[in-house]
């Protein structure tokens, strides 16, 4: 059997793990280090001058010496559109710089088990959005890793706890408080964790109930704010200037602010150096407790947070649920009291609150081999009991922390038009769970489509993630407009989104390419569409609707040597991909099914006196001034929604509504198309280039 590895790759310190089949316990593997034998590699990357990258303590010592040369804390930008511009003019994205820990740490493992190492599960905060997640998996690839999957850190914590103390929860609800280095999630999970004593292999099952989070909140926030404790109090004792302005005595007053942090968890006062001067300080552990306060506030928050919803949506009290610490900065006196204050009961804990996470990870890699088993220790803790669990691929199920909808276009208030976020796949969808709507094509002989898709719940895209662009090809060329296409989405296991797109006329599968980082799969994507919507159910989670891009006007088609056209998407509403339609409430206005039906035309959108209007995303109280006859339509029907909860139907300025005959779909639309995407570009991608933005739309 192909062994497997766990690792926590950490905003500050990464571990890798593994399952030692002959021991039947989780292991964590020895790092080499300058300082000897270790477990926990700092996620701390070096670029010097020549050479290549260092990772780990020698690049956290350079600090002292180079600062702008080494980069911490990179975690907490993966998946963002963020480059490191190195000295020597080479820039590095969040996903190559943690692409150096994760290499390390297989050489490292390499180096001890004497082959190679490829197979692996990495874990991430609960509360990484699908960007992230897709981050972690190239930051694998590049480093030459094969990741299985991608587990939340919550889970694998659960996940070794039960297994390490034959603690059996099951018919408990778990909430993990996992306050790391540099991320903080709370999740709720329903388990059954089966421990010694069953009599026979069991199966360990996770479900996610809820979770909150802050992917920018951790340990390493509480060393800044020793730090600016340390620098006030060294100017106010010595009369110095500030060491925080000096790179060179800030990094090494961070060093000597972390080694603190931790010592006042176990002693009530610390001397600290401030500067390269040598001035010291005395801290004590009140002093750090009081200069911290803040921070520890926006974590019970949270907690609260997570625990008022598990009351209000499940019904459980805190009667029925176990907390269960980790992570690092859990270490800190400060942290249990709170969680005791809040909850009223003694968490849980580990005796490693570090290493639970990875070894979590290993437990599940090693169990993702169909024939594979774990040992639960006997009743006296000893390794290698004669009780077994097994943990399957769908034993674990996550939900999504953030909304995932398309960018479309609604009239406002005064009946213009405005791009708004339409939900597909809402807040706390399940993993796996399928979402699917119907689109219809615009121009004839359409064949590639390009929809853009944002992460977060608010309706101005201005206020969300833009995830990426997909674009539908291959469609069958020579047809007329009008042509519908099924798309299907979901979030994998490993929280990264997975899509299908079906031509419904030809009952074909359709080729999407996914494009996060600017780039695509294939050739470049064309310039991604605003979308034009009608309305749908109040019940619903209002989703896509129409599209527009630089191309000629309806029912023509794209001049010679011109990017492909984009998908009209008419008459959308997201749903269960396996949901019948839903008739039971019909449409009392018969303008709902024209709202939105207007002609989309190259001129600038102005307000009433003549200057440029100001974007905004109003409920419309008012429907749109009446479209032309060609645009008119036959009220539609409702389509179902998911049974997850999801925004309200006031969070949105109109509903959606489906097409009411997928096989036999509403007359093509006349819209003139014209360049439009008010959405903020991301960096790279594959929106017009900077100084030929297209114009905004106006309602004609």
């Amino acid at each position: 059997m192909t062994r497997r590895y766990g690792i926590d790759l950490g905003t500050t310190y990464s571990l890798i793990s593994r399952y030692d089949e002959s021991r039947q316990e989780v292991r964590p593997i020895p790092l080499e280090t300058e300082d000897g034998e270790t477990t926990s590699l700092p996620s701390v990357v070096l670029y010097p001058a020549s050479g290549e990258p260092v990772v780990g303590g020698i690049a956290w010592n350079t600090r002292k010496q180079d600062p702008d040369r080494v980069i911490v804390g990179v975690k907490r930008k993966m998946g963002e559109d963020w480059l490191y511009e190195e000295l020597d003019g080479r820039s590095y994205s969040p996903q190559e710089i943690s692409s150096e820990v994760l290499r390390v740490l297989k050489e490292n493992a390499e180096i001890e088990m004497g082959e190679e190492v490829t197979d692996v599960v990495i874990t991430v905060p609960a509360y990484f959005g699908e960007r992230q997640c897709a981050a972690t998996l190239e930051a694998a690839k590049l480093a030459g890793l094969n990741a299985l999957n991608i587990l939340s850190e919550p889970h694998a914590a659960a996940v070794a706890y039960s297994i390490e103390r034959s603690v059996d929860l099951s018919g408990r609800h778990v909430l993990v408080y996992d306050l790391g280095g540099g991320t903080f999630d709370v999740t709720l999970i329903k388990p059954v964790m089966p421990g010694a004593g069953g009599g026979h292999e069991q199966q360990i099952v996770l479900d996610t109930l809820c979770k909150d989070g802050n992917r920018e909140l951790g340990g390493l926030d509480w060393d800044d704010a020793l730090m600016d404790l340390v620098a006030e109090r060294c100017m106010d004792t010595h009369d110095v200037d500030d060491p925080r302005l000096d790179p060179r005595s800030a990094a090494l007053m961070h060093e000597n602010c972390e080694r603190a942090k931790r010592a006042l968890s176990k002693k009530p006062e610390e001397n600290i150096v401030a500067n390269l001067s040598g001035h010291m300080v005395t801290i004590t552990r009140e002093d750090f407790e009081q200069a911290t306060s803040s921070l520890l506030l926006q974590t019970r928050m949270r907690l609260e947070q997570v625990l008022a919803e598990a009351l209000s949506q499940h019904g459980l009290g805190m009667s029925d649920i176990d907390v269960l610490i980790c992570g690092g900065a859990t270490r800190m006196p400060m942290v249990k009291a709170m969680v005791e204050d809040v909850t009223g009961k003694a968490p849980l804990e580990h005796r490693n609150p570090q290493l639970l996470v990875a070894n979590g990870a290993a437990y599940v890699a090693h169990a993702m081999d169909p024939d594979a088993s774990i040992s639960l220790p006997g009743k006296g803790g000893e390794a290698g009991g004669t009780e077994k669990v097994r943990i399957s691929a769908d034993s674990i199920t996550d939900i999504t922390c953030h909304a995932v909808g398309m960018q479309v276009i609604r009239t406002d208030s005064a009946g213009k038009p405005r791009p708004v976020i339409a939900s597909v796949l809402e807040r706390g969808t399940i993993f796996g769970e399928q979402r699917e709507f119907v689109t219809q094509t615009l121009f004839d002989g359409q064949s590639e489509v390009c929809i853009r898709l944002f992460e977060g719940e608010e309706s101005d895209p201005e206020e969300c993630q833009h995830l990426m662009d997909f674009r539908i090809e291959g469609l069958p060329a020579g047809r007329p407009a009008g042509r519908p296409i099924r798309t299907t989405l979901w979030f994998g296991s490993n929280g990264v989104i997975i899509g299908r797109a079906l031509d419904i006329e030809t009952n074909t599968e359709i080729e999407i390419h996914f494009d996060r980082w600017g780039r695509t799969d294939a050739a470049a994507a064309p310039t991604p569409a605003v979308a034009a919507s009608s309305t749908a159910s109040s019940t619903a989670s209002s989703t896509a609707s129409s599209t527009a891009s630089s191309t000629p006007p309806a029912s023509s088609p794209p001049a010679p040597g011109g990017e492909a056209p984009p998908l009209i998407l008419t008459d959308v509403g997201a749903r269960p991909a396996s949901g019948p339609f839903d008739p039971s409430r019909p449409l009392g206005d018969e303008q709902d099914a024209t709202d939105a039906a207007f002609e989309l035309t190259s001129e600038p959108l102005l307000d009433e006196d003549g200057d440029d209007a100001e974007t905004t995303n109003e409920p419309a109280s008012e429907p749109a001034t009446e479209p032309p006859a060609e645009l008119t339509a036959e009220p539609p029907t409702e389509l179902a929604t998911s049974s997850t909860p999801g925004p309200s139907a006031d969070a949105t300025p109109a509903e959606l509504v489906p097409t009411t005959d997928i096989d036999a779909p509403p007359p093509g639309e006349s819209i003139d198309a014209s360049p439009h995407d008010s959405a903020t570009p991301s960096e790279g991608g594959t929106d017009s280039a900077p100084g030929n933005e297209p114009p905004p739309l106006k309602l004609s």
